[in-house]
């Protein structure tokens, strides 16, 4: 009985050491203010992950290909699994247009407004183009409330969203979040988006 105690002790032991720790300032503000100047420069970039969407009533996922060609073009195509069809999404400053599998176009004035009035869910595509490197969207107010022991952005508030990013990893020169945790701060609508990001390709490499 002594000994079922004590591997039960040390495997809570185990638990609580691996648990990261959350800093309400950054760790060291040189470091966060360089993370956002270098990220501020990029402008071309495209990732390959996974994305899943639950609402109170439904949910899905898809594979991303997410084609950022700078500040106001950009195009997303969504594969959803097991031949379920794909959506692309065509960004550009005079409005989105979304192409579904069987050739139907929609145009809408943005890509959010575009798959809120199509298939019917709320995606942040304006601030995930942001949230993806690990900083808030210069476009509105944000909340800035956690940082990582590196001194990376961990946790923000932003447009009645919560993002949650994890597992910074180097790509070249940078280090960027590979998984997104995003929901609805509001009791209205129960929204969560997961995004995992699998491979990055940044312009210039």
């Amino acid at each position: 009985m002594q000994n079922i105690l004590l591997a039960g002790l040390l495997v809570m032991l185990t638990a609580c050491g691996t648990v990261q720790k959350k800093f309400a300032l950054p760790p060291d503000q040189s470091l966060w203010q360089q993370h956002k100047s270098q990220v501020a420069t990029i402008n071309q970039w495209n990732i390959q992950g996974r994305v899943s969407i639950q609402t109170e009533y439904n949910g899905g996922q898809a594979d991303l290909f997410w084609n950022q060609q700078d500040d106001q073009n950009y195009d997303i195509r969504l594969i959803a699994p097991f031949g379920g069809g794909t959506s692309y999404i065509q960004a550009r400053p005079q409005g989105a247009s979304l192409t579904t599998t069987d050739g139907q176009q929609v145009v809408a004035d943005d890509a959010e407004a575009l798959l809120r009035d199509v298939q019917g869910m709320r995606f942040p595509v304006g601030g995930l183009r942001y949230w993806i490197l690990g900083v808030p969207s210069p476009q509105s107010e944000h909340q800035l409330i956690h940082w990582n022991a590196r001194g990376y952005l961990q946790l923000l508030q932003q447009d009645g969203w919560r993002i949650e990013m994890r597992d910074y990893k180097a790509e070249g020169p940078y280090y960027l979040p590979k998984k997104l945790f995003v929901s609805r701060i509001d009791h209205e609508e129960k929204i969560d988006l997961r995004l995992v990001i699998r491979q990055w390709n940044l312009a210039g490499e």
